[in-house]
């Protein structure tokens, strides 16, 4: 089914998540289905452009709103206590709802398993994308060594059509990581100058801004081994110029939710 417009699977226990499809290229028999994971306060709306590219390059394309997003169910009061206190089930609950998102939209739409050369660029088969926070869930959904909430013959599905996970910016959290106690970098959250009900918006300025990584080299397109987090010119709240400043009224409220994020933050 083709569709740029929001459709809504309805999952066990009257989850929903809403997502976009550019369906399948014309044609085609072995495409690759991408899904896309959004990060934090903004949704799946500012991937909507990817569509329009995803044919030419033999791809089907589809963006997820996340839970507590757009058209996706929101958090429980129950699962936000989760995720405040970090608990696995939580993760695991999340986990099983892609596996079943991924489970009806494979079956549904007939797309076409993984070929044995799909892992590393082969064809057919589901790549899982995830940006910044949104890489948490695709971790907690690929890491597990097993989930008690997907059946095995979910899995057993599953494995026949995941080929490639892409991991785009993950935001150190989805590691596990904290940061050096030293670290000098601006965190729009963790100012104590910023009200709560300002964080949606000194958050996006932030992470839509642009800067200088003094040490990065333009003929071997990478970072030296001895780079490190002090390196990055992050010390500013926001770049001079912003992505968000090139976008309409009509975008901002379409792209950007600030009550999802501030429950993400709970993490």
């Amino acid at each position: 089914m083709s569709s740029t417009q929001i459709q809504t699977y309805t999952l066990s226990e009257g989850i929903k998540l809403s997502f976009t499809d550019s369906g399948a290229p014309p044609n085609a028999v072995n495409y690759v289905t991408v899904l896309f994971l959004h990060g934090g306060m903004f949704n799946a709306y500012q991937f909507h452009k990817i569509h329009s590219h995803a044919h030419s390059l033999n791809l089907r394309t589809v963006i997820l709103h996340r839970r507590d997003y757009e058209g996706s169910t929101p958090y429980s009061p129950e699962e936000l206590e989760e995720l405040e206190q970090g608990s696995v089930v939580f993760w695991e609950r999340l986990s099983a709802q892609i596996a079943e998102f991924l489970e009806i939209f494979i079956l549904r739409e007939k797309i076409p398993k993984a070929s044995p050369g799909s892992v590393g660029g082969g064809n057919g088969g589901v790549a899982i994308f995830g940006w910044s926070a949104g890489c948490s869930t695709v971790l907690s959904f690929l890491g597990a060594s097993h989930n008690p909430m997907i059946s095995q013959e979910s899995y057993k599905l599953l494995e026949e059509y995941i080929g490639n996970c892409i991991l785009y910016d993950p935001t150190y959290l989805c590691f596990g990581y904290t940061l050096p106690s030293d670290n000098h970098n601006y965190i729009p959250w963790a100012d104590p100058t910023v009200a709560p009900e300002d964080i949606p918006r000194a958050v996006s300025e932030w992470v839509s801004s642009y800067y200088d990584h003094p040490c990065y080299d333009p003929i071997s397109g990478s970072l030296p081994v001895t780079a490190t987090i002090h390196d990055l010119d992050g010390t500013r709240t926001k770049s001079d110029e912003i992505t968000i400043s090139s976008w309409t009224d009509e975008e901002l409220v379409k792209g950007i939710e600030g009550i999802p994020a501030k429950n993400e933050m709970l993490v």
